[in-house]
Order: structure tokens, then sequence, then C-alpha cells
């Protein structure tokens, strides 16, 4: 063989593993995909199991009871948020043991339960997400929130959920809150809208939008997120285990800079993000699924702001990413639109 044909032969074997590479990352990808999607596919299916056995899906959020962190006045003088929908839904995840290591009397933030913290649940974790699934240890400080004190030189570690509960269209809160002299507007009530919340535990019956029209759970990636705030799993709160509607979803093909936003659905799949909508169907949403316009400074919706009394006001004509978040909204949406 000569130099000559041996450059061709070593350029056709080049071509030929450029032409492939593709392909196997694809296939990659899309195996990726697909246990991302059964993971929150089991997950919606434990919200059934929950619904059957109680009555009703697990609250989003509810304020802390635990009397050492509650204040004079709860929940009003109450400011922390406690459990999370997915640690009441372990007892039907096939992770009873853990379910039943939770002090349930107390705070899930306060320090007898931190045992807990640490655990790894797979089916929480999204294999493109890097954060998702491990234990990250905090700053000590970052419990200060709830009257914890620091704990110089003792290791917290924290699993992280790549999955979340949606919330609504809207992060508007329905608690009653100092700031609002301890009185819920109803307009907050109003736009307290998705499937979990802040109102009390709400039953399938109530989501007369359709189940299959209602987005139940979603993707949020914890890359680049601030371990010490955000994507804590056993946690109650919007940005934790809880996301909205309000923002449109960001997906890989967006890049970092909006991968970081703890209260919106995102994803390291190109192009969309997995979500699962009441029924328990699991569906694919791109990126491009219209939604209302986002003003780029404020993160917004464009001309919206939210009043002292906690409700938005001023918002745009809402988008179908906004409507399949709400559960009684009454919106059109066929399959067409997403």
């Amino acid at each position: 063989m000569t130099l000559i044909e041996l450059l061709v032969v070593l350029g056709i074997i080049g071509v030929l593993v450029g032409l492939l590479l593709p392909a196997v990352q694809s296939a990659r990808e899309a195996g990726r995909r697909a246990l991302c999607m059964n993971n929150l596919r089991q997950i919606g299916l434990a919200v059934h199991v929950y619904h059957q056995a109680v009555g009703s899906l697990p609250p989003g959020r509810f304020k802390l009871y635990d009397p050492r962190y509650t204040g004079s006045n709860p929940p009003c003088s109450t400011e922390g948020f406690d459990k999370s929908l997915l640690v009441q839904l372990l007892g039907a995840l096939d992770a009873a043991p853990l379910y039943n290591a939770v002090n349930q009397s107390l705070a899930i933030m306060s320090l007898e339960n931190t045992t807990v913290w640490s655990v790894v649940v797979p089916t929480f974790a999204c294999p493109n997400d890097p954060g998702g699934g491990e234990a990250h240890v905090l700053n000590p400080s970052s419990l200060t929130w709830v009257g914890i004190p620091t704990l110089s030189g003792r290791s917290l570690p924290m699993v992280f959920t790549s999955y979340a509960g949606f919330f609504g269209s809207l992060s508007a809160s329905a608690y009653p809150e100092e700031s609002t002299r301890c009185v819920v507007q109803s307009l907050t009530i109003i736009q307290t809208n998705g499937c979990f919340n802040d109102l009390a535990p709400l039953s399938y019956a109530s989501i007369t939008d359709g189940l299959s029209s209602t987005l139940l759970l979603g993707e949020r990636t914890n890359y680049i997120l601030d371990y010490d705030n955000r994507g804590w799993y056993v946690m109650g709160n919007l940005g934790d285990a809880l996301i909205s509607a309000m923002r449109p979803p960001y997906s890989k093909r967006f890049g970092t800079e909006h991968a970081g936003d703890p209260g919106s659905a995102t994803s390291l799949h190109p192009g969309g993000v997995n979500v699962v909508m009441a029924d328990g169907s699991g569906r694919f949403i791109k990126d491009t699924i219209q939604s209302w316009p986002i003003d780029p400074y404020t993160t917004y919706p464009a001309g919206a702001w939210k009043t002292a009394g906690g409700w938005w006001t001023n918002l745009p004509t809402p988008g179908v990413w906004q409507n399949l978040a709400t559960r009684a909204g009454s919106e059109v949406i066929s399959a067409e639109d997403f």
C-alpha cells in the first residue's frame, strides 16, 4: 500500500467516524431522555397512588408548624415552608423506610431530620442533570432563615431533585403574611391556579380543564444553581420541589444563563423539557411553545408587576404554556398546540 492509498483509507475512516458519532450521541441522548421520562412517570403514578389512598393530591407547600420556628402568630408570623410533595410521596415510591425516618412533628430542615437530606432517591434524578440525585455539602449558614443557628465545622449534605410539581402559571402566594396584615386577598387565591400550591389539598375533581391538558410535574435542572439555596428535594418551596410556568421552558440550546432559574421548567435535553400531565401521560414540551412575552430585564411577564397585596397585575395574554399550568382556567387547548 502506497502512502497516498494509506492517507485515502484514513480519510475515509475519519469521514465514517464523523458520520457515526452524531448518531451514537443522538441515540445516547434519546436513551437518557427516555429514562428521565420514566422517572417523571413514576412520580406521577405515585401521585395517583397517594390520591387514591388519601382522597387528594399532596399539598404543594405549607408553612412550618414546628413550634420552634413558627413565631408568635402562626402561620402569619411563619416565614419558612416545610416538607415537599416529594417527601410525602416517598411511601408510594418504594421508599417507605426513608419516609418513616422523617420526624413528621418537626421541621424537615431541623437538625433532627438531617439524616434524611443525604439519602439519594434515584427516581428524583435526571441522567442529564449533573446536580440531581447527588448530595452536596451546604454552607451551615444556609439554615439560619428557619432559625437554625450556624454550625461551623459540621457537614450538612443535601440531595437535590431534578423534578418538581407545577405551582401554576404564576408565583403568587396565598398564605397570610404580616406584610398583608395576615389577610389573604381573593386575587392571590385566584392566581394560585396550579395542581400543587398554597391552598387546601386539591382533588382530581378540581382539575376542570381536563387531566390530559393540565401540567402536573416537570423537569428543573440543578445545573449551575446555587446549591446553598435552591433545588432541595425535601423542601416544599418554589425553586425546590415546585416550579411555575411564569417563564417559558428553557433547554440546553438557550445556554447556561437561563438554566439557573430555579423556579422554572428547565432541562439539559436539547430542544425542550419532559413533563407529566395530570392524567399520568408524559410529554416532551418544546421550548418554542407559545408563551406570553418576558421582559429581558426583569424576567417577569412583559409589563406586569407584583402588587403589595401579593397578586400580579397588568399581565399580558397567557400563552399555551401558561394555560397548561392552570387547573381550572377554562382555556381551550388542542393537542396540536403543544
